[in-house]
């Protein structure tokens, strides 16, 4: 009884080491934002991360890391040219079935690190911009949307150039050897135990759970700016887990990560599996028409009213000015 108390204590006060040590806010957003006007759609992800390592208070690892602290924030613009965003085309191509195309991509990766005895908590966030182009198709003198590669993720590695440094921003494993990098000895001990397994290579540019259809997700009109809005936040957050156990010792790295997104267009739309159709609203849907054609027609009715009043009135002026019948002398 005694021992299970203890390892309950034990366990209360690493997660409140953990949590002194993350960031208070967490979230990681998709937003796409349409123009029908310029047939381009402006893209821009926050793919927050966070990645917790834990271990045993006494053990090596601990020694080696305890009292780390680091932080790194970069940022570069890439043009079509380029290979990194080749690659984030290509994510993109595979979901909208070779159709979009990426203009042009500015990208900002930054982290936080720090550790204590008992954990090591990375923060980590990759921004992209991008201006997408290919989106919008028009039949009939309908215009469709293609939203198909909103749940883009990037598999294995996206190097970029990003100040004069070539940075990974995206496998997990890129991202604590990097925020680590000042500690030789801690990075080679974290690289034993986790470069082996799946985890080390999981994608932290992932959007994937957002890939039900449009359809299914929440939707709003605002008819004041004529824009239609369509969101969905994912609930609870996406944990993925490793352990790694050496002479009774063990070793736990969680990746988790929260996403949501929001897709908003000018005009009113609907959403048909992962397009969108937009169309003229009809009245029903923007009151502030409904507003200005009753006004209209009781503008139309007024005026009739009034020359139909003002028909009358000549008439009978006229009937009032005309001379009596001639009498005889």
């Amino acid at each position: 009884m005694q021992k299970m108390e203890s390892r309950l204590v034990a366990l209360s006060v690493l997660a409140v080491l953990v949590m002194s040590l993350q960031p208070a806010a967490f979230a990681s957003t998709l937003t796409v934002n349409l123009d029908p006007n310029s047939k381009v759609a402006k893209l821009t992800s926050v793919s927050t991360t966070n990645l917790v390592l834990t271990y045993p208070a006494n053990s090596t690892l601990s020694t080696y890391l305890k009292s780390y602290n680091s932080s790194l924030s970069l940022s570069g613009n890439f043009n079509s040219s380029d290979g990194g965003l080749r690659r984030f085309q290509a994510r993109l191509d595979e979901q909208a079935n070779d159709s979009v195309s990426v203009q042009n991509m500015t990208v900002a990766y930054k982290y936080t690190a720090k550790a204590n005895a008992t954990a090591f908590v990375v923060a980590l966030e990759t921004d992209i911009t991008a201006q997408v182009s290919g989106v919008f198709k028009i039949s009939n003198g309908t215009v469709t949307a293609d939203l198909g590669w909103k749940s883009f993720h990037i598999d294995g590695a996206m190097d970029l150039n990003l100040e004069g440094r070539n940075v990974d921003v995206n496998q997990v494993g890129s991202s604590l050897s990097q925020s680590i990098a000042g500690n030789e000895l801690g990075a080679g001990a974290l690289a034993g135990m986790f470069a082996g397994n799946g985890m080390w290579a999981k994608p932290t540019l992932n959007f994937s759970s957002l890939s039900t259809p449009l359809s299914d997700w929440t939707r709003s009109y605002d008819s004041i700016t004529n824009t239609t809005t369509y969101s969905k936040t994912i609930s609870g957050q996406a944990i993925l887990s490793s352990k790694y156990s050496n002479g009774g010792e063990t070793y736990s790295l969680t990746v988790t990560s929260d996403p949501s997104a929001s897709i908003s267009t000018h005009g009113y739309a609907v959403a048909s599996g992962n397009s969108l159709v937009i169309t003229k609203a009809p009245l029903a849907a923007n009151p502030i028409s409904w507003v200005a054609a009753v006004a209209a027609t009781m503008v139309i009715l007024g005026s009739a009213a009034y020359l139909v009043r003002r028909s009358r009135a000549k008439g009978r002026l006229r009937s009032s000015t005309l001379p009596g019948p001639l009498e005889g002398n």
